[in-house]
């Protein structure tokens, strides 16, 4: 019987729905819970090889990677108690050894024969925004004028440039908020100074978010925007969508240039009409769009996987 390992969690309901759609194939989902390691689970490397519980990851063909941390941990005081560290620094270096360990073993099973859906440094373009987009840039595929900043006068500047303008995190984890003139007070500006922000020309009209899998499109959605800045505030009014062979052109250019098998591109049309690039997800979530277990996105991304197993 073929093996799908899946990187993710039991409890994430988007790792569960793409584990039970390799299932419907007849091939085995192996879960890897990285979040349990070391606690509950065991992983270990002897000269290149993996065990996970024991298991062979060596062994396996394919990989998804639905949910794993990729960056340095900032220390959580709140969990202390759980991890019997009496200093904070105790545990950010246990959680930075613990990071250390988990990427290097995962990155170290991506060899020739082995495909992964996506490689890790394409995940990390989840939470490196800028470079995310300066790496499209630099690949011709359209995205909004942008500006990541921690200087105020930036910001007074780029607005006074372009009129609307939306700001987010430079590594995600909040709404899309619109600049309103408070927010351009010296008493908000300063704020800066603790924390940079992605700030971005706001492209205005319906968004579209649009699924590619190995070079090729897959389905496309509609998602209206009446009321709302961030798209993700009206999902629930999502509707299948046809996008023209122009939107698929970007779409497909930039997951390329990007190195991601599998992606979900979030669209809009600008002013002159052009279809331009909001963000490439590397690990996105499907049932907010399409039916999580019979729908062409799961179906199309299982046959993927259990193929290449």
């Amino acid at each position: 019987m073929k093996t799908v390992a899946i990187i993710g969690s039991q409890n994430d309901e988007h790792t569960r729905y793409v584990a039970e759609a390799v299932q419907r194939r007849r091939a085995r989902a192996l879960v890897v819970e990285t979040a349990h390691i070391p606690e509950s689970a065991t992983l270990t490397w002897e000269r290149g090889a993996v065990r996970y519980q024991g298991e062979r990851l060596e062994d396996v063909r394919a990989f998804y990677i639905k949910r794993v941390a990729l960056s340095l941990p900032m220390p959580d005081p709140a969990g202390l108690p759980e991890r019997n560290f009496s200093r904070w620094q105790e545990q950010y270096i246990a959680e930075r050894e613990r990071q250390s360990f988990l990427q290097s073993v995962l990155r170290s099973l991506r060899q020739p024969g082995r495909t992964f859906v996506n490689p890790f440094e394409t995940v990390e373009l989840h939470y490196l925004k800028l470079h995310q987009l300066a790496l499209l840039q630099r690949a011709k595929v359209p995205v909004p004028p942008s500006l990541g900043t921690c200087d105020p006068e930036a910001v007074r500047d780029f607005v006074g440039k372009h009129g609307s303008v939306i700001y987010k995190p430079l590594g995600g984890g909040a709404l899309v908020r619109r600049v309103t003139p408070e927010d351009l007070t010296d008493e908000r500006l300063q704020l800066l100074g603790n924390c940079p922000v992605l700030f971005q020309a706001e492209i205005k009209g319906d968004e579209f978010r649009a699924y590619v899998l190995d070079g090729e499109p897959v389905a496309a959605f509609r998602i209206p925007t009446e009321g709302v800045v961030d798209a993700r505030e009206n999902l629930a009014h999502v509707r299948p969508a046809r996008l023209p062979e122009e939107a698929w052109r970007v779409c497909l250019r930039g997951a390329k240039a990007l190195g991601m098998v599998f992606t979900a591109v979030d669209l809009r049309r600008d002013e002159e009409g052009r279809f331009v690039a909001l963000e490439f997800n590397p690990t996105p979530a499907i049932s907010y769009f399409d039916d999580p277990r019979r729908g062409k996105v799961i179906s199309r991304l299982a046959g993927y996987l259990v193929e290449k197993a």
